[in-house]
């Protein structure tokens, strides 16, 4: 495929899995302004103070698919877990795809309650065995299957894995057309451990930089969230889906696999080469050196006059190969991030209409 010279970055070399979150920035309703996303307490990950970390067991389960990324954990004291292992397994069996959601089928005697925002569901079994199943739904790629794991294994005090372990460390299940990535971890949980350091955040891998993560974006950066202005593609339309952190989201008539996100994060500890090395990774590309990245992007004038650094990557989604176009701008408030992802070959007829997007990018 022949490169627009503007953008830089298009090596597809798929190296290894990768971790990372598939969006980043704020989320958003249809008038640009930021919406909290507000999760139920989770059982699974807030015991409480603890002197010491204590013995505890993990069942999980992740479903990846085209339109979003589900996670099934139960979590908690070893012999507890045990007794309700049967049962998750059942839950499991019956997962079935129904329309942009799943579906399942309580075990005898469980309750599901709604959950809100990035929670979708929690399920618990009877009594008062203080265990519950969380249930969380993230638009699109929500991390590598490798990230997640080794999140989940961190909370339990155990070491990472590599991606060569994997194989011997996850148990793949095929459920009415589904794929059913599910591991069974016991060590020793951490006291007041969270998942990620927030509620119904998907599992990121540890030892790397926040970035995107959410605590990055300022106040700063919801005002100018507020004040984003652009002009609209011919066939593009502002979506009213939330994805996680995202002030707005754009979808393009007859490229179903595209979705484009605008999002705000405080410039502290987001610079521009750690980010795009993180989505070279989403596409399991080898990064590439800080030093010399920055340098090598091309370059685009906003209509406020501010400069867009452009990236074009092509690589391997969880889904099949994928292509990503990507612009960042910097103010004085926030980084701003303006990603495209989808099929390549549909990616390839909207390029120019990204192009169009970024030049028209404006704040009020």
């Amino acid at each position: 495929m022949r490169m627009d010279p503007r953008f830089s970055h298009g090596k597809p070399a798929m190296h290894c899995l990768a971790f990372c979150l598939a969006v980043c920035g704020l989320a958003c309703q249809e008038k640009a302004k930021i919406v909290s996303y507000v999760s139920s307490p989770d059982a699974n990950l807030e015991s409480g103070p603890a002197a010491e970390p204590t013995p505890a067991r993990t069942l999980a389960a992740a479903v990846y698919r085209p339109d979003a990324t589900w996670f099934f954990k139960l979590m908690g004291e070893p012999e507890a877990v045990a007794a309700q292992q049967k049962a998750f397994d059942s839950l499991l069996a019956t997962l079935k795809a129904n329309g942009a959601n799943l579906q399942w089928k309580l075990p005898e005697g469980w309750t599901e309650a709604k959950g809100q925002g990035l929670r979708f569901a929690t399920l618990k079994p009877p009594g008062e065995t203080g265990l519950e199943v969380a249930v969380n739904r993230f638009e699109g790629v929500a991390g590598s299957l490798l990230a997640n794991i080794n999140r989940w294994r961190g909370e339990l005090s155990l070491e990472d894995l590599k991606e060569t372990d994997l194989p011997k460390a996850t148990t793949e299940r095929k459920v009415n057309d589904l794929t059913v990535q599910v591991v069974d971890l016991t060590g020793k949980r951490k006291p007041r451990q969270g998942m990620g350091g927030m509620p119904g955040m998907p599992p990121m891998a540890r030892n790397q930089p926040p970035l995107g993560q959410p605590g990055q974006v300022t106040s700063g950066a919801k005002d100018a969230a507020e004040k984003l202005a652009y002009k609209l593609p011919a066939g593009w339309r502002e979506s009213e889906k939330k994805v996680m952190f995202a002030a707005k989201v754009l979808e393009v008539e007859g490229s179903p696999s595209v979705k484009v996100t605008l999002s705000p994060l405080k410039p502290d500890g987001n610079s521009v080469a750690d980010n795009v090395n993180r989505w070279r990774a989403q596409l399991a590309l080898t990064p590439e050196d800080p030093a010399a990245l920055e340098k090598s992007l091309a370059r685009e004038k906003t209509a406020a006059g501010e400069e867009a650094l452009l990236v074009d990557l092509n690589g391997k989604g969880q889904t099949g190969p994928q292509r990503l176009l990507g612009a960042i701008v910097r103010r004085p408030e926030a980084l701003w991030f303006v990603k495209l992802t989808g099929d390549p070959a549909e990616v390839a007829k909207v390029r120019d209409g990204f192009s169009e997007l970024v030049r028209t990018l404006n704040f009020k």
